[in-house]
């Protein structure tokens, strides 16, 4: 769900609630459409005025983290 412009995650599997902050947010949503890594950090850099390298690795900590947490399935993983 969308609140105050945030996205809020559940998890059923594990009963838990994410609130993603703006940044967060929008790579969440960049994500409706598979993307690899470049091609998403490509349109983050179009949307924030940030370094690359800085971008870049606040994204893979990002996708990381999802990953872990089973927000994303990884290469070769199916539902």
């Amino acid at each position: 769900a969308e609140l105050d412009g945030e996205v809020c995650l559940f998890h059923p599997d594990n009963a838990e609630y994410l609130n993603l902050n703006a940044t967060g947010s929008a790579i969440w949503n960049l994500l409706e459409t598979p993307l690899n890594a470049d091609d998403l950090i490509e349109r983050l850099l179009e949307r924030y005025a940030v370094d690359e390298q800085a971008c870049r690795q606040d994204t893979d900590q990002f996708l990381s983290q999802a990953l872990e947490r089973g927000m994303l399935l990884g290469v070769g993983e199916s539902v």
